[in-house]
């Protein structure tokens, strides 16, 4: 049986190309799309989401519409230079002729995993503003969830968003903190990984050569425009992995490697703002006053390892 997964996006081109991959794999099924604010506002987000699914051919699939900001801070208005003003590569596809469902993102989530109860993953590739409200508002969902896979975080490297935060969680570090302390089964697939991942411009083209859907098209064209920005901004030959990890992580974890971590964001404002800080040590070190942060806190399981030629083997076999 497929996993059913949610997955709760602001696309986005990688969030494209994660979807991408979704509806390509036979081992998922797709609830819906929840959306939220993130690469650029909630309104594009959410009209990009309708976008790919009309174009996929799934409009059987529900989108949800999530938050337009954080719990407790002003939007800071997306990173259009890094996805384009449209947020698919400034392809600006005429607008879709599908509508959001009237259920919130938040209500979506916790009826869907009320109905499906330890069957279903959530799957955010954005700020965790929608996992946070929807645990204020349901609790009790936190031991009815399979598991929570996300993209975002640092454990033990730099930050992309800023010297110390990674892009998602800086978004809305006090959701993040919230969520990873949650008790419910999670995994982190941050810049740990997903910076040790490289799809080059010969392997887009592959995948651009190798499908004509209408889906392939848009994803690809709207490529151009983010693999442009990570050649000049983190001078490689082609882009990170960043959102497509996380699926390829849901039909093959042994892509990836880790190790379980209890994890605290920092949320106040300065130099660290957004690090996601796991705890380092034994039960005894717990016990000493500079580890009473992380008390409590349940172990979140953080890859930090993974081998990019399986990886970007199964990316491609998926997006073509």
């Amino acid at each position: 049986m497929p996993q059913k997964i949610i997955i709760d996006t602001d696309p986005g081109v990688d969030d494209a190309m994660a979807i991408q991959f979704a509806l390509n794999s036979p081992e998922l099924e797709v609830l819906g799309l929840t959306t939220i604010y993130g690469n650029v506002s909630l309104e594009l987000t959410t009209a990009n989401a309708l976008t790919l699914l009309e174009v996929a051919g799934r409009t059987d699939i529900p989108v949800a519409i999530g938050a337009a900001k954080p719990l407790n801070r002003p939007f800071g208005g997306g990173v259009a230079f890094v996805h384009g003003d449209d947020g698919l590569g400034n392809t600006f596809r005429p607008k879709s002729s599908l509508k959001a469902i009237d259920l919130s993102a938040i209500d979506f989530i916790i009826e869907q995993v009320k109905k499906y109860p330890n069957e279903i993953t959530l799957v955010p590739l954005g700020p965790l503003t929608n996992m946070a409200l929807a645990l204020q508002k349901a609790p009790e969902i936190a031991e009815l969830v399979k598991e929570v896979v996300i993209m975002g975080g640092n454990a033990f490297v730099p930050g992309n968003a800023s010297p110390s935060g990674e892009a998602n969680i800086l978004n809305d570090p006090e959701a993040a903190d919230l969520v990873f302390g949650a008790n419910w089964p999670m995994t982190m697939i941050g810049l740990d990984v997903t910076e040790s991942t490289l799809l080059t411009s010969k392997d887009a083209k592959e995948v651009r050569a190798a499908s004509d859907s209408e889906l392939n098209k848009l994803v690809c064209d709207a490529y151009v425009f983010y693999e442009n920005f990570n050649t000049t901004n983190n001078k490689i030959d082609g882009s990170f992995l960043h959102d497509p990890s996380v699926l390829a992580y849901l039909v093959n974890p042994t892509i990836f490697s880790g190790g379980k971590y209890p994890l605290r964001v920092e949320t106040q404002d300065g130099l660290s703002l957004g690090k996601t800080w796991p705890f380092i040590g034994d039960d005894d070190v717990l016990t000493r006053p500079a580890s009473a942060p992380w008390r409590g806190r349940p172990a979140v399981n953080v890859m930090l390892e993974v081998d990019n030629e399986r990886l970007v083997k199964l990316v491609m076999s998926r997006l073509r």
